[in-house]
């Protein structure tokens, strides 16, 4: 180190005094990008969490680098805030199957085209699919049950399920013997659900247990598929 001395007056650098990692403001007119940082950071903290119950306001902040304060500038609580983390992330899923669906023949090929389409998106993003699926949640009263951020998804299976039911005309209508009642009980909306429950332990399978010798997961959401198909019938 040179121990040569400075002039007289000559003023020496300086620290920069602002903490490590901390935000730097936002310019004029561009506040509202604090919003997407403040969803981009409770993304963040999710995606590692063992449980929705373990974000917190404060942490969430401080990931963004900004203070507490600041969060209620764009929500009004942290629940307000998870919606908005669902709601962006389950947009992302539901893009895929409508992709998938436009891309293919209406019907059954459609339908079948969104099940390859959600295991491709689960494998592909297993830390989105995680914080999407697998991270247990919490009671949330104030959400809308019809409105919850997965519903768009959810309809989209169940739509695709009703245009491949078959008409009323060519299903058995007779009553007695010939009827039979526990594949009457099954509507498109119970099937979707069947439907999306086979998909999720098909890729969660593969995702925990990755060494095991699993059949080709394209056989196995055909397989899957086939059988609510056949419930549905």
């Amino acid at each position: 180190m040179s121990t040569e001395s400075r002039p007289a007056g000559e003023i020496r650098e300086t620290a920069d005094p602002r903490p490590a990692g901390r935000r730097v403001r936002n310019p004029r007119g561009q506040g509202s990008r604090l919003r997407g940082e403040l969803i981009a950071a409770a993304r963040e903290l999710l995606s590692r969490a063992s449980a929705e119950s373990e974000l917190t306001i404060r942490a969430v902040t401080r990931t963004a680098g900004v203070h507490p304060q600041a969060f209620y500038l764009h929500f009004d609580s942290l629940d307000e805030l998870l919606y908005a983390v669902y709601a962006a992330e389950f947009a992302e899923l539901t893009t895929a199957l409508e992709t998938a669906a436009f891309t293919a023949v209406p019907g059954e090929p459609a339908l079948r085209a969104m099940c390859h389409a959600y295991a491709r998106f689960a494998l592909a993003q297993p830390a989105r699919y995680r914080l999407l699926m697998t991270v247990p949640g919490q009671p949330h009263p104030d959400w809308d049950p019809r409105q919850l951020p997965g519903s768009p998804a959810l309809r989209l299976l169940a739509d695709a399920l009703a245009a491949c039911q078959p008409t009323q005309p060519d299903r058995r209508a007779a009553s007695g013997a010939d009827r039979d009642p526990g594949r009457d009980r099954h509507g498109p909306g119970e099937c979707a659900v069947l439907l999306w429950a086979s998909l999720h332990g098909l890729v969660s399978l593969r995702v925990t247990r990755p060494a095991f010798a699993w059949p080709p997961i394209e056989q196995l959401v055909d397989s899957s598929l086939d059988a609510v198909l056949a419930i549905l019938a």
